[in-house]
């Protein structure tokens, strides 16, 4: 009898839903938990790579899997310990070979992550990322150099910007444009753009400051000269606007000439003359977006004669060429006119060890010899 009530029970259930809802939940129900069952295995594999991060007995073949699992996450702290995964590999192990090409790319991420993070202004966690690439990769070469190009940018911006503020404190609002305006040269985003701006915005207030005064100053005297004509704030503005209009049409002019000729050094002067376009001006987006294509033209310029190593050695085709050429590409670093190029043909030659590394490894070895009776 409970048996025949169960049944019953159940069957006024099922009526009270129609007939696709119980299609739909078919079909619902083993997707979920497929997908249920995906999320849970990845949850184990990120759990349990991160134990291996500490474990000295994870075996070789595990330490690389996990550094891929942990890499895959592509932020600074999962590819730091990606690369110190892979690192601790023996030298002499057939893995090691594999995991030295996946310490190059890492680290170049790692190098992209830093320069970043410099171009957002924070110098000291750029520089303390880059601590983590290992000595002995290819990336490695080019930090040290980095990293004093970085400090010596931030030398001359902080520089710059303590002697615009000091003029500005004097009362000196000219001078204090000048040397913000050096900041324009600057190859720092957070130095050219935020403090620059910054800078303008105090100077710009100065200056209105004083206009303001010198207006008063005028009106009281021509009140008590009964003079009939007032000169206004506005007025001085526009003046001033139109100068500034005046001076940045000379210095954009000037540096489309001097880009004409096409050369690294004639290209850089035109970069500098573009830099004196104030902003506010109906000639700065213009001056921007040249400056933009003049350094990519600079560093095409530069950056080609790598790439053309790096194909003509890829093109013999054997390991030792193409890891020269993958070697010799990863010169061209984040950020620069090529570097996507760079990371295509990157891709493509290190799948082209991967597969002679699988063709060397796959060739059975041959037969010892029978002894003849």
């Amino acid at each position: 009898m409970k048996f025949h009530r169960f049944v019953k029970r159940m069957l006024e259930i099922t009526q009270m839903f129609p007939l696709p809802f119980w299609l739909a939940l078919m079909i619902v129900l083993p997707v979920s938990a497929g997908a249920l069952g995906l999320w849970l295995l990845g949850q184990r594999d990120i759990g349990e790579c991160e134990a291996a991060k500490t474990s000295p007995t994870v075996s070789d073949s595990t330490r690389l899997y996990c550094a891929q699992v942990l890499a895959d996450r592509r932020d600074a702290e999962g590819l730091t310990a990606a690369i110190q995964l892979v690192n601790a590999i023996a030298a002499d192990h057939p893995l090691r070979a594999d995991g030295d090409r996946l310490i190059g790319r890492w680290s170049n991420r790692l190098l992209e992550i830093a320069e970043t993070l410099f171009q957002e202004g924070k110098l000291m966690e750029a520089i303390a990322l880059v601590e983590n690439i290992p000595v002995g990769t290819s990336t490695y070469e080019a930090v040290q150099p980095r990293v004093q190009e970085w400090q010596a940018i931030w030398t001359v911006a902080e520089k710059t910007h303590a002697d615009a503020q000091a003029a500005l404190e004097d009362d000196q609002p000219t001078v204090a444009l000048a040397e913000a305006r050096k900041l324009l040269r600057v190859r720092n985003q957070y130095w050219s753009n935020t403090r620059f701006q910054e800078l303008a915005i105090q100077i710009q207030a100065t200056r209105e400051n004083r206009r303001k005064m010198a207006a008063q100053n005028r009106q009281q005297e021509q009140a008590r000269e009964r003079l009939p004509r007032v000169t206004t704030t506005s007025n001085l503005l526009s003046e001033w606007e139109k100068e500034q209009e005046t001076e940045a049409a000379t210095h954009l002019a000037s540096a489309k000439k001097l880009a004409a000729g096409g050369t690294i050094n004639s290209l850089r002067e035109a970069i500098s003359n573009a830099e004196l376009v104030f902003a506010g001006t109906s000639q700065y987006p213009q001056a921007q977006r040249l400056i933009n294509d003049w350094t990519r033209q600079i560093e095409t310029i530069e950056d080609r004669p790598f790439l053309d190593r790096a194909t003509q050695l890829a093109r013999q085709g054997d390991l030792t060429s193409l890891q020269s050429a993958i070697s010799e590409a990863n010169n061209i670093y984040f950020g620069r006119a090529l570097y996507q190029e760079a990371q295509d043909k990157i891709d493509q030659w290190t799948e082209q060890v991967r597969q002679l590394h699988d063709q060397q490894y796959s060739q059975p070895s041959s037969p010892l010899p029978t002894n003849q009776f």
